[in-house]
């Protein structure tokens, strides 16, 4: 850890204040309103089926609909394609195990399908349930229901969405100091283009390394990796671990400096893992001292 004059003005004039500081200001949540649903994405995905899901629509309270559903498919064969949406799969095959052998289940889009194929379609329709919920009109149209169904497979979504939302956080920091300076930053950047963009060979520990935002004051050059858990566990331990021995690769590079800002309850139950990182990192910050300007010190004067 390296010592900055912001650190004195919060009364932080030891290393253990200032790790102290950074646990004791963890954030508990960075949720914002567009963390909970991506309705875009959502819509999108509707938009892409919406025509087929209004021709099985016409399923809907059918009585004999195993045999409707088979001249539906043989006029239709794509409409078999959202079959598994209809069950919240994303699959195009799918296994189901059975005595005697697993049975695969093929839902690719087809212009042309056999009578076997699709006989075997809707049996695993009927056995899903699929058909007798339509048939009895408990769905009473296929793309609300589809909209219903794409919002619950987004919530898988939302713990990668941490990880975006603390990126675009961070980034409103960095983006209004590069402004007020006339610095360049890059986020999502390869090895590869910040040697083709700021002429800076950086050395890591594979050639595929993205850095969540790399800034270059034309002094020096900041590398910064952004996460955020709210979680514990033991994948905490591994990404200090990883950080520290990414931090190794500049040591003794005084033109380029790595910065690691990370956020989010989880350290309270990995403060070790975390401090020995810190010990090791010149510079391990949280969005609270990001507010308090510790970074934008760092970057204006290059240290």
């Amino acid at each position: 850890m390296k010592k900055i004059e912001g650190y004195y003005k919060f009364g932080l004039d030891n290393e253990k204040k200032v790790f102290d500081y950074l646990l004791n200001n963890l954030k508990d949540t960075i949720k914002t309103y567009d963390f909970f649903v991506a309705w875009d994405k959502i819509l999108c995905n509707i938009s892409k089926i919406e025509i087929l899901l209004n021709i099985m629509n016409t399923l809907i309270g059918k009585q004999n609909i195993k045999e409707e559903l088979k001249k539906l498919i043989k006029l239709y064969p794509e409409i078999v394609t959202v079959i598994p949406i209809l069950i919240a799969c994303r699959e195009t095959r799918i296994k189901v195990a059975n005595i005697g052998g697993d049975i695969e289940y093929s839902f690719k889009k087809t212009k042309e399908i056999t009578n076997e194929e699709i006989n075997k379609i809707v049996f695993f329709t009927e056995q899903c349930g699929l058909l007798k919920i339509i048939s009895d009109k408990n769905i009473k149209n296929l793309v609300d229901y589809c909209l219903g169904v794409e919002v619950g497979l987004d919530t898988n979504a939302r713990k990668n969405r941490s990880g975006t939302v603390m990126e675009r956080l961070t980034e409103v920091y960095i983006k209004d100091i590069c402004n007020r300076n006339g610095f360049i930053y890059l986020s999502q950047v390869t090895v590869a283009k910040i040697k083709s963009e700021f002429n800076v060979n950086v050395p890591t520990d594979k050639s595929d390394r993205h850095f969540d935002f790399a800034i270059n004051t034309k002094e020096k050059l900041f590398l910064i990796e952004v996460n955020y858990y709210s979680g514990g566990g033991s994948k905490l331990k591994s990404v200090a671990g990883e950080f520290r021995s990414l931090n190794e690769f500049f040591n003794g590079k005084k033109e380029i400096c790595f910065i690691w800002i990370t956020d989010g309850l989880g350290w309270n139950t990995a403060k070790q893992p975390l401090l020995e990182t810190f010990n090791a990192i010149d510079y391990v910050f949280n969005i609270k001292m990001i507010e308090n300007s510790f970074l934008e010190e760092i970057i204006i004067k290059g240290l």
